[in-house]
């Protein structure tokens, strides 16, 4: 493998950790807004509202999570390509697209597990203490 592949592949690598950064701190600021607004919604619990909205912030942060889910399993597609190709590096950063790759992404098992579990308990809560 030439010098030029093994830099390359150090970029890629790069931008993989990024990406796992990005993505841990996501779930921090999800748990902790989804926290905060359940403990605000316990107060007082007939601003149902409140739930409305946790129901919205949490779809939101699965969302944006999956996003870089997708883009760190696109950037290890790009990384084993560079790795088992034979040829010099052109030094690509743009990795291929597959076809469903933020829709597996958003039901992998740790975040389907981690934000439906929360959806599904928000959902309960709405229609109960609507």
């Amino acid at each position: 493998m030439s010098e030029y592949n093994v830099k390359h592949l150090e970029m890629i690598q790069a931008i993989i950790e990024r990406m796992g950064n990005n993505s841990f701190i996501i779930k921090g600021w999800s748990f902790t807004s989804i926290g905060a607004l359940f403990a605000f919604w316990f107060s007082n619990t007939s601003m149902w509202y409140i739930l409305l909205l946790n129901f919205c912030v949490t779809i939101l942060f699965w969302f944006h999570d999956a996003y870089y889910l997708s883009l760190e399993r696109q950037f290890r597609r790009l990384y084993d390509e560079v790795r088992l190709s034979d040829i010099e590096t052109d030094f690509r950063m743009t990795p291929k697209q597959e076809e469903g790759d933020f829709l597996i992404a958003l039901f992998r098992p740790i975040l389907k597990y981690t934000y439906g579990l929360i959806v599904i308990a928000t959902l309960i809560l709405l229609i109960v203490f609507r």
